[in-house]
């Protein structure tokens, strides 16, 4: 009976761990659910932000505004946003090889870390840290990531940063994240020849100036840029955990209906081999 009583306690705890999964996988689908409208509401807005800058970036001189510069002082800075708890697949393991390569490619570059797996990645690979970030909540707002904006802004302004570029997970589906690495300063202009052919073929009129325009527009870029990076990761993040709590409760349950069968075998063949005895003695004692 000892095994019968060892596969009880296997099913027991195989229960709670399933109801344990359970409600986390609750608890992540409905930050899911709201960290999804937040970042697929911000996203119309950020790509016509980006849009709108990089028109009237390339309309105006570089010499403008200091984060339109590009210079060779400073060092090369990664920001990496990972999760402050685990227990969400294979998410943070995929922002980490990436910053494994950017390490490689940047020896003397060094790392901005938002979240607790980050830090703890870092420490473990022993790599070189500038700042770290580990208090930001599961609902994001502009005002959260400020901290964050302000040390990159001021930092390549006074040309001690060389160029900052930032890694995270972007949400596709609920299914579906994908690592995102991208440059945010100098701040990079995509499809430059197009965008340079209808500058030529179109006028602007500023109104303020457009060094006044540009000082209030790219600090208010990069900040956005960042939260919609932030709100990316979030959505990747309780997806990704709702995905993997999912997966646990089924294989929990699996291994229920598994250890069951074996307890019942177990019990049976207790049963037989009892009734075996009996029937020896039974039959020793007729003799």
């Amino acid at each position: 009976m000892a095994n019968s009583r060892q596969v009880q306690q296997r099913i027991s705890t195989a229960q709670n761990i399933s109801q344990i999964t359970k409600a986390m996988e609750m608890v992540s689908a409905s930050k899911m659910r709201r960290a999804q409208d937040q970042t697929l509401a911000a996203r119309p807005y950020a790509q016509a932000l980006a849009s709108s800058l990089r028109s009237l970036a390339q309309a105006t001189s570089s010499d403008l505004h200091p984060l339109l510069s590009r210079h060779s002082n400073g060092f090369e800075v990664l920001v990496v946003i990972a999760t402050n708890r685990g227990l969400c697949g294979s998410l943070n393991q995929s922002v980490f090889k990436h910053v494994g390569r950017w390490v490689q490619q940047h020896p003397h570059g060094e790392l901005i870390l938002v979240g607790k797996k980050s830090v703890a990645f870092a420490k473990f690979m022993g790599l070189e840290t500038y700042a770290q970030f580990t208090a930001m909540p599961d609902t994001m707002s502009l005002e959260d990531i400020l901290p964050v904006s302000t040390l990159i802004i001021n930092k390549f302004i006074g040309r001690e940063f060389k160029s900052v570029e930032i890694i995270y997970t972007d949400f596709i589906n609920t299914l579906s994240q994908k690592v995102a690495h991208s440059q945010l300063l100098p701040i990079k202009l995509e499809n430059e020849e197009l965008i340079l052919a209808e500058s030529e073929t179109a006028e602007y009129v500023f109104e303020p100036t457009a060094k006044e325009i540009l000082e209030e527009l790219l600090p208010y870029y990069i900040e956005n840029a960042l939260y919609h990076a932030f709100l990316e990761a979030k959505a990747s993040e309780h997806s990704a955990r709702m995905v993997a709590m999912k997966n646990a409760s089924e294989n929990a349950h699996e291994l229920v209906s598994e250890l069951k069968l074996i307890f019942n075998k177990t019990r049976q063949e207790s049963i037989t081999n009892e009734l075996l005895e009996i029937t020896t003695a039974t039959l020793s004692l007729e003799s």
